[in-house]
């Protein structure tokens, strides 16, 4: 409400307070000037039992006068407090809408905390947003827990896009392996072992993920951008998990915050990854038609020269002993669409 219109709502209560005054002034003088009529022309009453009765008359109008006022104003301070309050019910009002819209364009519909297990909150939530989505896009290091999202959700997907580390970058893949150091399970572990970890990490994530072409087509792009922060975007809410906060790297599980379709945070990064995607290199799209060769030739562009035909079944079973226990504890959440 701007300065003027609320300046302008109290107009009526001081015009009510000026008629409340005219009023009482024109009352007082009528009332004077009919007394002194009515006194002057009858001559028959002497003088004293005139001022007599001017004296119980003004007695009178005293007491009148006492109890009017009384009256008039505990009303008119009630009409005042209830336009007072009125207008301070408006102005809160309208604040909060203003803090709401704030709310949902800046700040996170949830937040979840890091933890060393498998949060069955995050993993509820998660799972919700995805089996209402038609498109699902993850940034992040390695993707290896996608293919067991979307292998519980029986919500068709057409489109799941993917952006890993690139496994042919050295200095990208050290640098992240440097900040999963601090976490407890890397614990004492040199640089070179972490690395190794994670384009293994890579690896059977990819296989997996050519695995999932059947739920939906899946779109695989490698960046050399090492952020702290994961993505995950739905239709309806966007997952940012960030790596760096103190409490994410005394843990397994980041520290991670939602926020939805509606809100600036997802605006900006739907377009910032969605531009990522388009300049990653070596984008692989897998659909339902291809087979194992299609994977192969992939992984030899990647460099994973140790991946044949002959023990590409053994990667498969590497992550699926991997992957059993947080597949079991999203069946465990009970969501599912």
């Amino acid at each position: 409400m701007s300065r003027y219109s609320a300046i302008s709502s109290l107009r009526p209560t001081r015009l009510l307070r000026r008629l409340y005054q005219y009023a009482l002034v024109l009352v007082l003088l009528s009332t004077g000037i009919l007394a002194l009529i009515l006194l002057y022309a009858d001559r028959k009453v002497s003088l004293s039992d005139k001022l007599t009765q001017i004296g119980t008359a003004l007695a009178a109008s005293i007491i009148f006068a006492v109890i009017y006022t009384v009256l008039a104003n505990k009303e008119f301070a009630e009409l005042i407090k209830d336009e007072i309050s009125g207008q301070l019910t408006d102005h809160i009002n309208i604040i909060m809408q203003q803090i709401n819209q704030v709310n949902q364009l800046f700040l996170p519909t949830d937040q979840y905390p890091a933890t060393r297990d498998f949060d069955a909150r995050f993993n509820r939530a998660v799972t919700s947003d995805l089996c209402r989505s038609n498109n699902y896009f993850f940034r992040g290091t390695s993707a290896k827990y996608i293919p067991a999202r979307l292998s519980i959700c029986r919500h068709h997907i057409e489109l799941t896009q993917v952006i890993l580390l690139d496994p042919r970058d050295r200095g990208a893949i050290e640098s992240r392996a440097q900040d999963r150091r601090r976490r407890p399970e890397h614990e004492g572990k040199q640089i070179a072992d972490i690395a190794a970890e994670m384009r293994s990490e890579i690896l059977q994530a990819i296989i997996a993920l050519f695995d999932s072409r059947e739920h939906c087509e899946i779109e695989v792009g490698l960046s050399n951008i090492t952020s702290p922060v994961r993505i995950e975007i739905f239709d309806g809410a966007l997952y940012t998990s960030f790596y760096k906060a103190m409490e994410s790297q005394q843990n397994t599980h980041p520290e991670t915050a939602r926020f939805s379709k509606e809100s600036q945070i997802y605006l900006i990064f739907k377009d910032e990854c969605r531009r990522q995607m388009q300049l990653a290199t070596l984008r692989r799209r897998f659909t339902a038609r291809d087979n194992d060769s299609v994977l192969l030739d992939y992984l030899g562009t990647l460099r994973f020269t140790e991946v044949g035909a002959d023990n590409l079944r053994e990667y498969r079973q590497a992550y699926q002993t991997f992957i059993t226990p947080f597949s079991n504890a999203l069946k465990g959440i009970g969501v599912s669409e």
